[in-house]
This record gives structure tokens, sequence and C-alpha cells, in this order.
């Protein structure tokens, strides 16, 4: 979201304006990072107690906000769960896409690199950011549910988006063109899902050779040498 400014207009008096340009920025800035604090606190707070089971008041004290300080940041609850979903896609974005939007076979590789990372990452933020979005899926698998439209459209994107990269290597003779790229995505990203699933009930279990293991069998199946 954008956030709240303008270009300062001159004061009474023909004084400079020079002072006040800093100040809006700071102001900005402050307020961009307690924008970013609120939603630290909605991850954790959702990934281990559901947004059902997160109250406003809960997430303002921790955060270090009234709870009217919060609703000025984010108007409603369902507001906060959007910036929650949109933290999730922007990390999602970083490492499925980060080495550019049509890695084709590759992506097996990046999914795996990506796991191997979790057990390393520092102050248990991926460990969150999955345990929340899983959770919030669980909540609103039915179509009833305020967030199901948005969960959603972004499974279909997201499985277009495999798809499109995995056809893109069957045209450039990667990979076996007797595989429907959709079907496969389909299986890829439910392989995401299941790991993601153990990993969180089990942290100690070995995803970094599973992941490995996985994205070397899809690579002597799929490649078309």
């Amino acid at each position: 979201m954008s956030m709240l400014g303008g270009d300062p207009s001159r004061p009474p008096g023909g004084r400079s304006t020079v002072p006040a340009t800093p100040r809006t920025k700071t102001s900005s800035a402050k307020g961009l990072e307690t924008r970013e604090r609120i939603v630290d606190v909605a991850v954790r707070f959702i990934a281990r107690n559901g947004a059902r089971g997160t109250s406003l008041a809960d997430i303002a004290a921790e955060a270090g906000v009234s709870q009217t300080g919060l609703l000025y940041h984010f108007g409603s609850k369902e507001a906060l769960l959007s910036a929650v979903l949109d933290r999730h896609l922007a990390f999602t974005e970083e490492w499925l896409w980060g080495d550019g939007p049509d890695p084709g076979l590759k992506i097996v590789d990046i999914i795996a690199r990506h796991m191997a990372s979790w057990p390393s990452q520092h102050d248990d933020k991926v460990y969150s950011l999955l345990g929340m979005n899983t959770v919030v899926l669980g909540e609103n698998v039915s179509p009833d549910t305020d967030l199901h439209p948005r969960l959603v459209e972004g499974y279909g994107t997201t499985i277009e988006r495999v798809t499109a990269t995995l056809r893109s290597a069957q045209q450039r003779g990667e990979m076996r063109t007797d595989v429907d790229p959709k079907l496969k995505a389909m299986e890829i990203i439910a392989f995401c899902y299941g790991v993601e699933a153990a990993w969180l009930v089990d942290p100690t279990i070995p995803v970094a050779a599973a992941a490995a293991q996985w994205a070397a069998q899809q690579t002597t199946q799929l490649a078309t040498t």
C-alpha cells in the first residue's frame, strides 16, 4: 500500500521549507516501520493461534501500539489479514521467481534449494510465515469464508505460472512433450504444500535431503536428455 503524504507548501512569511522534507520522510519511514512491525506480530500470532483466535488488541499490545494506532495503519482486521497474505506472496515471489520469470525445468532445483534453507533461517521468520499460510488455508477452505476467493485466485495464479514455465521448457526441448505441464504443475505445488506441513509439525526432518532427492527424480523423469 502507498503511504499518505504530499508535497510541502511554503508557509506564511516566505520561510524556507527545506526542513519540512526530512520531517516528512522521517514520519513516513516511522510509519512504514510501524506497519512492518504490526505485520510481523500478526504473522507470528496467526501462525500460533489462527486468524480467528487472534485479536487486534493482542497484536497491537505486542507491537507496542494502541488498537487505535493499529487501525490507523490497517482500517480493519480484514485489511491486516490482506497485508499478512501480501507478506507471504512477496516471500514466495522472491524465492520462486527471483532467478527469473522462466526457469523451466530448473524450477524443481529452485524449490529444493529453497527448502534446504529453511532450517538455517533466522528468528523463526520463515517458520512463522509458512505456518501462518498453512493455518489461513485451513481456516478458509470453505467457499463462504472471507479469504477463500483470494486463496483460490492465488493458487490458480501459481499453477498458471508454473505451467507456463514447464510449457516453455517443452518448447525449448528441455522437457518431454508427453507430460501434461498443468498436471505436473499441480503435482509440484502439492509436493511443496506437503513438505511444508511435515516440516512445520517436525522441523527436525531431513527436509533438504528429501527435497534434493525429489528434484533429482523429477529431472530424471522429465528431462529429454
